[in-house]
């Protein structure tokens, strides 16, 4: 897996897996690491297979007024490189930036119609979207911090904090259980239903 470079926006330090790291938020330059965690969420898993992701994505994630912008990531960093990373972002603006986001990738490469799914979020919601770590890193609770942060800055911002869950993943519906997430219906979102989790 590539390094990439971090900036000095700290959120916060902390031991991260019993080590020294912070979570920071991205930069343009961690783009290429944006949309890593952009494609292990959708479950295209290029850090299990050390590939990069393709300049187009990068490029998605380069621009501002995408969903899934670097602008919207927060990374967790142990010495000085990222380890994971979740995006999030408020639900206000939702399907305009959804509309822009699928409008820019090659409908050839998607077997579902982004613009006929169930919205993900909706205003008064903080949508946390796409949660990925570095294989040699899980199971050291820096999802939880990551989620956490998230969680923090949904309070921050006086919204719900909201996300989707693929009912066959019980590893990732017990930490969502555990963190304070319930199931609030379901969304049928990329060609699946999820459960709709709130806190």
């Amino acid at each position: 897996m590539h390094a990439s470079p971090v900036n000095d926006n700290t959120i916060k330090e902390f031991p991260l897996g019993g080590l020294g790291g912070s979570l920071l938020a991205a930069s343009a330059a961690d783009s290429p690491f944006v949309a890593t965690i952009m494609m292990e969420a959708v479950e295209i898993p290029l850090m299990e297979e050390h590939r990069s992701p393709t300049p187009h994505l990068v490029a998605l994630c380069q621009r501002d007024d995408t969903l899934y912008s670097w602008r919207h990531c927060t990374l967790a960093v142990i010495d000085g490189r990222p380890v994971g990373g979740l995006i999030s972002y408020p639900g206000e603006h939702y399907r305009t930036m959804r509309q822009l986001t699928f409008s820019l990738v090659p409908t050839d490469t998607l077997d579902f119609d982004p613009f006929t799914m169930d919205d993900e979020t909706r205003p008064g919601e903080y949508y946390l979207d796409s949660l990925a770590v570095l294989p040699d890193h899980r199971g050291r609770g820096i999802a939880t911090a990551l989620l956490q942060s998230g969680i923090a800055k949904a309070r921050t911002l006086g919204l719900t904090p909201v996300l989707a869950c693929d009912p066959a993943n019980t590893n990732a519906y017990q930490l969502y259980t555990r963190l304070g997430f319930r199931p609030h219906g379901t969304m049928h979102i990329f060609g699946q239903d999820y459960l709709r989790m709130t806190i």
